[in-house]
């Protein structure tokens, strides 16, 4: 185990952070935007069993590891590719694409929620067998009950069983972006959409080495393959990440940026009012500007001081018009060649109708016009 790891404490929890959150959301006097409604107060009760639940089981679980699976700690990081950009710029489709590649690994839904240990894995493989004796009766409610939950999520397709953001492993640290999703206040300063100016380095230090902790007990259970995350907060923690991951190759994910403004503004007043029920529509509209701004033109500066091999910009239009020419000279600039499996993925997806228009935000909901901002928002590539 590398130097840098000795006295590292997976009992590290940002209580401080979790406390405040919590006072805020249950006293939100402070903050006229949010508000206690019923969806909200059982959305908060939903919200806390689910905390307890993931920060009791999830960390017996990488507690255990160490005692039955100690070699899982030691497991190499090989290399791994992430990507990056603002949401909605075509992260999840390109993501799950090469995530289905036998080349690669990510991390499924339910392993990010319910088991980032080995044990778990170990735990829940052995009780679906079990459940399968008596004709399945758990996976099919667990199944059912998903899909009706899931189902609300229109702007983003969740299954338990496809590939997800790895983000969320840090929600057990509660030092996630997701934390302003579930406890939304002071947006302007919420520390983790300029993570690696806003959070102070030993902080920084922990949540990464935490972070880099569960990919390697992700690749003690998948050996042999090259792990692919994809995480449009990381365009805010690429330093980070680089400094952790010191060999990483990186995807950069681009889309106009209009586009790109209107549809996160979308995401984030859905996933707002799905869990905090704010009075406004468009809670912190100025941030979220601020955010796809910065998601922009931060992580240029980074990357372009990388080797040109360990890095590679794809805009979005021409990863929806020609996925076979985008993917194909996407892994040819890292090296790989296009599997059998995804060859046909690429091909039926190009053959298949465009997805409809997710969301009806347009600049003038948010409270911008589009000739003003154009010069503003232009992404420099």
């Amino acid at each position: 185990m590398d130097r840098r790891r000795k006295g590292f404490d997976l009992m590290y929890f940002n209580w401080r952070g979790f406390l405040a959150d919590t006072r805020h959301a249950l006293f939100p006097r402070r903050a006229p935007q949010l508000r206690i409604t019923g969806h909200r107060a059982r959305a908060l009760v939903m919200f806390y069993f689910c905390m307890a639940w993931m920060g009791g089981s999830g960390r017996l679980g990488l507690l255990l590891d160490r005692i039955l699976f100690p070699r899982s700690a030691r497991t190499p990081v090989d290399r791994p590719i992430f990507i990056v950009g603002n949401f909605r710029s075509g992260s999840t489709l390109l993501h799950r694409l090469l995530a289905a590649d036998p080349q690669f690994t990510a991390m499924k839904t339910w392993e990010i929620y319910f088991a980032p240990s080995v044990c778990q894995r170990k735990f829940w493989h052995g009780f679906w067998i079990v459940d399968g004796w008596f004709g399945s009766p758990v996976r099919r409610k667990i199944q059912a009950q998903a899909k009706e939950t899931f189902g609300k999520v229109r702007m983003h397709r969740v299954d338990l069983a496809e590939p997800e953001e790895d983000e969320a492993l840090l929600l057990y640290l509660w030092e996630s972006l997701f934390n302003w999703f579930f406890m939304p206040r002071h947006a302007e300063s919420n520390p983790y959409w300029q993570f690696d100016r806003q959070v102070p380095r030993w902080r920084r230090r922990t949540i990464m080495r935490f972070y880099h902790d569960c990919l390697r007990r992700h690749l003690h259970a998948h050996p042999g393959s090259t792990y692919i995350s994809k995480n449009p907060s990381f365009s805010a923690k690429l330093g980070s990440l680089l400094e952790e991951f010191p060999d990483a190759r990186i995807i950069y994910l681009v889309r106009h940026p209009e586009d790109t403004l209107v549809s996160t503004a979308g995401w984030f007043s859905f996933a707002w009012h799905y869990f905090a029920d704010p009075a406004e529509r468009f809670p912190f509209a100025r941030t979220i500007m601020q955010l796809v701004h910065e998601w922009y033109t931060g992580p240029l500066g980074i990357i372009d001081a990388l080797p040109p091999e360990r890095y590679r910009i794809v805009r979005y239009e021409e990863l929806v018009s020609s996925p076979r020419r985008t993917v194909a000279a996407l892994l040819a600039h890292f090296g790989y060649t296009v599997s059998a499996s995804t060859h046909i993925q690429l091909a039926d997806l190009e053959s298949a109708p465009g997805p409809p228009r997710s969301h009806d935000v347009e600049l003038s909901h948010i409270g911008l016009d589009p000739a003003p901002h154009e010069g503003k928002l232009d992404t420099g590539i």
